[in-house]
């Protein structure tokens, strides 16, 4: 007992000790997300079906135009989770009742700097996808976000053969599907589906699409892919005011 006045002055002194790793889980337990910060703060998630890898430490983050990089210095300050489970009608289409059942997990970052600048990322976790977006609703991110480019890394955790069609190209989306291996990949547009060498299926696309610059997919280097957002003739890609969701990331997992 004589320890606890010297461990309230060490709190005091250096503060909480930072979150562990958070972790969210399909309904059927499937498929993981695990979301934590690295040694230099900067945040990653991961995802695995079944045990085995899909994505090894993919980062996340922001280039900002006007402000620094929101990409590293970050430590989880908090998280909110949340079950749903939903069927609902759609007029069209091959199925006409469509099951939403997901976990949500939503870790909010702070970072370690004279202006404290805060957001969160969303997880939703289905049977056989992950869908994550980024959350700004805090003022310490000023008043106008001007973002010049996503940090949003896919880094799968194997080779295998990817179709597609180029991204940024002068002829848009008009052009047939090659099929090479992942890690040949260089700009490309979504959806793009993949194969990998353990046969699951991985297919990427977006969702909520609204006052947003469209994403792109560039490897980087074997098979680490990063989110490009398309160019704005104007200057930066996305210009928003005020509290705004970006567009999820969609990752389809199946067998």
């Amino acid at each position: 007992m004589k320890f606890l006045p010297f461990l309230a002055f060490l709190a005091m002194m250096f503060g909480a000790p930072a979150l562990a790793e958070e972790v969210v889980a399909s309904p059927d337990g499937t498929i993981t997300v695990t979301v934590d910060v690295n040694g230099e703060g900067r945040p990653f998630y991961r995802i695995d079906k079944g045990g085995n890898a899909v994505f090894t430490e993919s980062r996340l983050g922001f280039l900002l135009t006007d402000q620094d990089k929101l990409e590293r210095r970050l430590a989880i300050a908090g998280t909110t989770r949340k079950s749903h489970d939903e069927t609902w009608e759609q007029p069209w289409g091959e199925q006409r009742f469509v099951r939403d059942h997901h976990n949500e997990l939503t870790v909010r970052f702070e970072e370690d700097s004279d202006e404290k600048r805060r957001f969160g990322v969303t997880f939703r976790v289905f049977d056989d996808a992950v869908a994550f977006r980024y959350v700004f609703d805090d003022r310490s991110m000023g008043e106008t976000l001007r973002v010049a480019d996503e940090l949003t890394e896919f880094n799968l955790a194997q080779d295998g053969t990817a179709w597609w069609i180029p991204g940024g190209e002068w002829n848009r989306y008009e052009y047939l599907y090659e099929r090479t291996p992942i890690s040949a990949l260089s700009t490309v547009h979504t959806p793009v589906t993949m194969v990998l060498e353990n046969g699951t299926h991985v297919s990427f696309h977006e969702a909520a699409l609204v006052d947003y610059s469209g994403m792109w997919l560039r490897r980087m280097e074997g098979t680490r892919l990063r989110a490009q957002l398309s160019p704005n003739p104007r200057g930066p890609k996305v210009v928003r005011k005020g509290a705004f969701n970006t567009p999820w990331r969609t990752i389809q997992i199946a067998d």
